[in-house]
């Protein structure tokens, strides 16, 4: 389902006005976790009051505020912007937020690769040649991997080169 109305175009996870494009998660996701925090507190609150173990009340309730005041909000406040000037990911915690990302007009080409971590687990990167030759890499979250191929049409459709 979309929307158009005043120059605004809304998706589930995109946003668009103009030249802007932000990507965010749908706004359930985000509403998943504030769920399970509700029904965490509740069964929390509910094994206090009647008295039960006070350490599984207590877990319920670490569980009902780690949730709703760290995850839900880090899932509501990531997004990933796409501008004439920039293509920029804010993601992690609400609190000490991460941003990454690069300016358009640096960029002479973009490498999509994979790579591997310290498990031997494999994962997408983004290795940005920058037209002075800096090489910059930079692990997409999510977010920015699920509208990968969206933001790579867009790179082209500015005049950058992109391998994948």
């Amino acid at each position: 389902m979309s929307l158009v109305q005043d120059g605004f175009y809304i998706t589930a996870s995109q946003f668009v006005r103009r030249d802007i494009m932000i990507y965010t998660f749908p706004s359930y996701v985000p509403g998943i976790a504030v769920a399970i925090s509700v029904v965490a507190a509740t069964i929390g609150g509910l094994l206090l009051w009647k008295r039960k173990t006070l350490i599984l009340s207590l877990i319920a309730l670490g569980i009902s505020a780690l949730v709703g005041g760290i995850v839900a909000p880090m899932l509501a406040l990531d997004r990933v912007v796409f501008d004439d000037e920039k293509l920029e990911q804010t993601t992690g915690f609400w609190f000490a937020p991460t941003v990454k990302g690069f300016r358009l007009a640096d960029v002479a080409l973009v490498t999509i690769s994979t790579a591997r971590d310290r498990k031997n687990r494999e994962y997408e990167v983004w290795i940005v040649t920058m037209k002075n030759g800096q090489r910059q890499e930079i692990d997409p979250g999510d977010l920015w991997e699920m509208n990968g191929p969206d933001i790579v049409e867009r790179l082209r459709g500015k005049g950058i080169k992109v391998r994948q």
